[in-house]
């Protein structure tokens, strides 16, 4: 590559002999010269030059002013001083003013074409790693565009990239983490780092990611994460998985608590059914009705576990549309309990109570879906109370909505369980400690369709003190409060 040069000298006579001396030593330079400073800079301007060589004392403006003027205008072209016999205290101004070197006149020619050839080689190296730098500004920019994370980490175990991605993932910003050990950004990499797969050339054939616990921030979060080496350090590309994690140990827990709630009742009616088909056995009209009962009783159950998954299902794809409508509340209120009271005829000691109230306030909501969250709600109650316990259901009105309020003697639920009971497939008795079994879905039915009906449900319990839980509903005709939504 020619390595372009140009000499600014006020003296004619050097400018004819200087450039066909360095021509005869240097090979591949186009050497061109001024003979003052205006035009010199006006060239400077519009060609950037590997190397200058000027006059440090010249008429008009001299050599310091040039040399403030060319790191003005290219800050890292290297420019060469020529100086005359006792003018050091000049050079050692130029060399703090930014020179590279400076040539005392005669000059000598073999330090002056060996200074040049230091000059044009450090101007080579600055130019390829401005290249080098606006590559990786430009592949940067690509990879702030990359859905995966990504992140560089160097040869010492710093972060050096850290795009919008891996920021999105982690929660921690380009500024958090830049120049920070990789084992301080992601707490759990001296552990989990030599586990991750790194390989030597990017490509289809590739290793697999691995998936790998670390804890940004305090906070656990699941990666799916590779590694390709390069000579500087290794690029790692993620993705955040904690979420398909949480979803892949929720279909282990459903296929768990499914398998457990159909095992028991296929069990019963397979054993009632197996009974009353053997020859050998005389049932009298007693035995088979109870066989018969146990039949239908554990189909119906069946049915309603099917049930439950088809609407939980249907909630979550959003294709469940409900029949908005205004409701009595009293009166729905009242027919759940007295059907609740004739289904728990049997439990001895056990009260469903429903103080009389005044007044008709009419609610916005799907008559059918509002029973089937009471029934639930009620029903739960039931199972978590204590033999001879009390259930009581309340309605509250308030200025724009109304409040029903279930309350139980039971277990009580934990504080720290509180916001995920209404989470799927979540049971207070995970154990069946207490027989109280279920397929953990009733809750969360509940909570979507009351936030369907534009109202809110939760809970307030103290452990072995029992619990209470609230249903608000906006009032018909009523603009539905922010509380609510």
């Amino acid at each position: 590559m020619t390595a372009r040069l140009l000499i600014v000298d006020d003296d004619t006579a050097l400018l004819e002999a200087l450039p066909r001396a360095l021509e005869l030593r240097m090979h591949g330079v186009q050497i061109e010269t001024s003979d003052n400073a205006a035009d010199a800079l006006e060239r400077i301007e519009q060609t950037d030059y590997d190397a200058v060589v000027t006059d440090i004392k010249m008429p008009g403006m001299d050599g310091l002013a040039v040399l403030r003027e060319i790191k003005r205008l290219r800050p890292t072209t290297p420019t060469l001083l020529i100086t005359g016999h006792g003018e050091h205290d000049l050079a050692v101004q130029a060399l703090r003013g930014g020179a590279y070197d400076f040539v005392q006149k005669p000059i000598d020619r073999d330090y002056f074409v060996a200074s040049l050839e230091r000059a044009f080689e450090l101007r080579r190296l600055e130019r390829q790693v401005e290249a080098q730098r606006l590559a990786l500004e430009r592949h940067a920019r690509v990879l702030e565009h990359v859905g995966d994370g990504i992140f560089v980490v160097d040869g010492d175990g710093l972060v050096q990239h850290w795009n919008p991605a891996a920021q999105a993932a982690t929660g921690m910003s380009h500024d958090d983490v830049l120049g920070r050990p990789v084992t301080e950004v992601l707490p759990g990499w001296q552990q989990a780092g030599p586990l991750v797969p790194v390989a030597t050339m990017p490509g289809p054939d590739g290793l697999p990611p691995g998936t790998l616990p670390f804890e940004p921030g305090g906070r656990e979060i699941w990666l799916s994460i590779s590694g390709v080496a390069f000579p500087d350090g290794v690029v790692y590309a993620f993705r955040n998985v904690t979420e398909e994690r949480a979803l892949d140990e929720l279909k282990g827990e459903f296929v768990a608590t499914i398998s457990h709630e159909l095992r028991t009742p296929l069990a019963a009616i397979y054993g009632s059914a197996q009974t009353l088909r053997r020859d050998d056995l005389e049932l009298d009209e007693e035995t088979s009705g109870r066989l018969l009962e146990v039949i239908t009783t554990e189909s119906e159950r069946l049915t309603r576990i099917a049930s439950e998954i088809l609407l939980a299902n249907s909630l979550d794809s959003g294709r469940l549309v409900l029949d908005s409508r205004e409701v009595d509340v009293y009166a729905l209120v009242g027919e759940v309990v007295e059907e609740m009271r004739a289904i728990f005829a049997d439990r001895d000691g056990l009260r469903i109570d429903l103080p009389s109230a005044n007044g008709q306030p009419a609610v916005v909501a799907d008559p059918d879906r509002l029973r089937q969250v009471l029934i639930n709600l009620i029903d739960n109650a039931v199972k978590y109370s204590p033999e001879g316990g009390r259930v009581a259901v309340e309605i509250e009105p308030l200025p724009h909505s109304v409040r029903v309020a279930i309350r139980d003697e039971g277990i009580g639920i934990p504080r720290g369980e509180q916001q995920r009971i209404f989470g799927k497939f979540y049971r207070v008795d995970p154990q069946l400690s207490r027989g109280v079994g279920g397929t953990g879905l009733g809750l969360y039915i509940c909570r979507e369709l009351v936030r369907r009906m534009q109202g809110r449900v939760w809970v307030a319990s103290n452990e072995g003190e029992g619990s209470t839980f609230y249903v608000d509903l906006p009032l018909a005709e009523s603009p539905v409060p922010a509380s609510l939504v």
